[in-house]
């Protein structure tokens, strides 16, 4: 049997180890492309979905999620005052309003209860050239993380049409429950205006909102069984969301 010096046996495993290292490093950066495009098109059927598309209720797929994001989706930037935002908002210095700018906004805004984010921005769904519904982004805490999502209202900014949430940290079967339909279906057809027009928000209560609200039903939902918290937290950031746009929704 053949004896190998310590020394070839290091260098001949370093070798492997790098051959492996650039193989591996050469397939993710090969990769990086369509994964960003899976998140970029996973982003946009959410926000679809929250805007009532497909008017069917299927699921689009692919390149049908970049086809009905061209047709029938606008993306908007606006002030905390509900003006049109100019490129002196840039908050990433490229040079141009997009929506890393918006996480950047929002980001600066963590752990300040009661601040606003520098920019905003909303999503408009565009029929025959009118406004249809629009789309609020949402960001908040949960128990074990982040959670996030979006608000569709219709074109006059009173009436929820549509909602998704994240929860990706959020327990399965309990606070991950916010991502599933019968919790966020129950949200359709909820009004975020009082009846003197102002903007008040959807609360998220303990139990069943024909219950604990039966008087003002209109602006309640049932909270997530043993969820408490990741209730509270999708309440809070729905009301905070709600606040941060009310000057644009009034506008509208």
């Amino acid at each position: 049997m053949a004896s190998f010096s310590q020394g070839y046996v290091f260098g001949f495993a370093t070798a492997v180890c790098v051959v492996c290292s650039v193989a591996v490093a050469g397939v993710s950066m090969s990769l990086r492309e369509r994964q960003d495009l899976n998140k970029e098109r996973d982003l946009r059927s959410s926000i679809l979905s929250a805007l009532g598309l497909p008017k069917d209720g299927s699921e689009l797929q692919g390149e049908e999620i970049d086809a009905a994001w061209e047709q029938y989706v606008q993306q908007r930037f606006i002030t905390p005052t509900g003006a049109p935002a100019g490129p002196e908002l840039d908050q990433d210095g490229d040079g141009d309003l997009d929506a890393e700018d918006l996480d950047v906004a929002f980001d600066s805004v963590k752990g300040r209860p009661g601040a606003t984010p520098p920019l905003l921005g909303v999503y408009v769904r565009i029929e025959d050239g009118a406004l249809a519904a629009l789309a609020i982004p949402m960001v908040g805490n949960g128990l074990w993380g982040p959670l996030s999502g979006y608000l569709a209202l219709d074109p006059k900014g009173d009436r929820v049409t549509g909602a998704t949430f994240f929860a990706p940290k959020e327990t399965p079967g309990l606070g991950a429950e916010i991502m599933e339909v019968p919790f966020e279906s129950q949200w359709i057809g909820k009004e975020v205006v009082d009846d003197a027009g102002k903007i008040e928000t959807v609360r998220v209560v303990k139990g069943e909102a024909k219950n604990l609200c039966p008087e003002d039903i209109e602006h309640c939902v049932d909270g997530v069984s043993g969820a408490t918290i990741t209730s509270r937290g999708v309440d809070a950031m729905v009301a905070r969301a709600l606040a941060w746009y009310d000057p644009y929704l009034s506008g509208l």
